[in-house]
């Protein structure tokens, strides 16, 4: 039981970290799916498995990543740590700008972004605490965001005037759909990436299954519920620069507001989980920098990109994202296969060795 409930506390910070502006406000799910309509519905089970797959194999990559034979072959993993660099960049803008159109829509309205500036001082000042601090405010935030969503994706449904949706099924959509499962899936792997891999690290084979499974089915039925909602609603909401907020005012001002906050809140953990793996892989990579100043110029680069404007950034850097994720998650898997193969090897000559020099002092 022990074991579970410590897959479980990892599980949220996973969420946490991919539940952000773009899952919570419904703009990454209609760029990758709604657009497609209703047959999207049926890509989840694929979805879902992708997510299993992908989800195990950053976990399992994280024994690798830490590991004292991984040092010998960590140049294998530059190009990725520094595409992984420029991603945490615009998932942190993302978060900013999504922060700035959302707070400018429904509060007061400021022509200098002042929304975004007071989250990136917070944010850069809570990830001075580390991966600890990250964990125990996912275990408190993660649970209202998860359960925010699903409320007013379950309200509209309820209340929604459509009883019959008409489902297309020709080949582009079908092809295009099936890319951008895959492009999702590996979009939000590689931005959770190091997240992922210190998750992996503190994880036995046991929780890293029960962590694959548990996020996998969590955000698949987040995905799912969100797809219906805004597909049986109004065809306006797929032209909304926040869909799932436009959706919770339509059931009423108290939701639309509540559902602010949730977005928010899902704003807040993302954003932490993206600049501490900035930092970590920038710091890892580049030591002659303090891990202070990184930190300030982490904030500073978020803030900058995120003046290109939260639709754009969603609509055309996360494809991109998602397809480098994909053929980084086949690489990690080859990769992990070759350390352990190499390290097995090293034991072996190790063993062998100290036998000789055991018998040679024996002689």
């Amino acid at each position: 039981m022990k074991e579970f409930f410590v897959a479980l506390k990892f599980s949220l910070l996973v969420v946490g970290a991919i539940v952000g502006a773009g899952l919570a406000s419904g703009q990454e799910i209609v760029v990758f799916f709604a657009q497609y309509g209703f047959v999207s519905v049926f890509f989840l089970i694929g979805l879902f498995f992708l997510f299993l797959f992908g989800i195990k194999q950053f976990l399992s990559f994280g024994k690798v990543y830490y590991s004292p034979d991984f040092k010998n072959n960590s140049g294998a993993m530059k190009v990725f740590d520094y595409c992984s660099i420029l991603f945490l960049a615009v998932i942190g803008s993302a978060m900013l700008a999504g922060i700035n159109e959302l707070c400018n829509t429904h509060f007061h309205q400021f022509n200098f972004p002042v929304y975004s500036l007071v989250l990136v001082l917070v944010s850069t000042t809570v990830i001075f605490f580390g991966l600890k601090a990250l964990l125990n405010l996912s275990i408190y935030l993660v649970p209202f965001i998860v359960i925010g969503i699903v409320y007013i994706c379950v309200k509209c449904l309820t209340i929604s005037p459509l009883s019959a949706p008409a489902f297309s099924t020709d080949l582009p959509t079908i092809g295009l759909l099936s890319l951008s499962c895959v492009s999702y899936c590996c979009c939000n792997l590689v931005t959770s990436n190091r997240i992922l891999f210190d998750v992996g690290f503190k994880l036995n084979k046991k929780q890293t299954k029960i962590v694959s499974i548990l996020v996998g089915s969590v955000l698949t039925i987040i995905i799912g519920l969100i797809i219906a909602s805004i597909l049986v609603i109004d065809e306006a909401i797929l032209y909304a620069e926040l869909p799932l907020v436009y959706m919770a005012y339509l059931i009423g001002s108290p939701a639309g507001i509540c559902f602010s906050f949730v977005m928010i809140l899902s704003i807040v953990t993302t954003l932490l989980t993206t600049q501490y793996s900035f930092v970590e892989i920038a710091f890892f990579r580049v030591k002659k920098i303090k891990k202070a100043v990184l930190t300030f110029g982490s904030g500073l680069l978020f803030f900058l990109i995120s003046l290109i404007g939260f639709g754009d950034i969603v609509k055309y850097f996360y494809p991109i994202i998602g397809a480098f994720g994909f053929v980084m998650m086949f690489y990690l898997r080859d990769l992990s296969f070759k350390v352990g193969f190499n390290s097995s090897n090293n034991k072996v000559h190790q063993t062998r060795k100290k036998t000789q020099n055991n018998r040679a002092g024996h002689n």
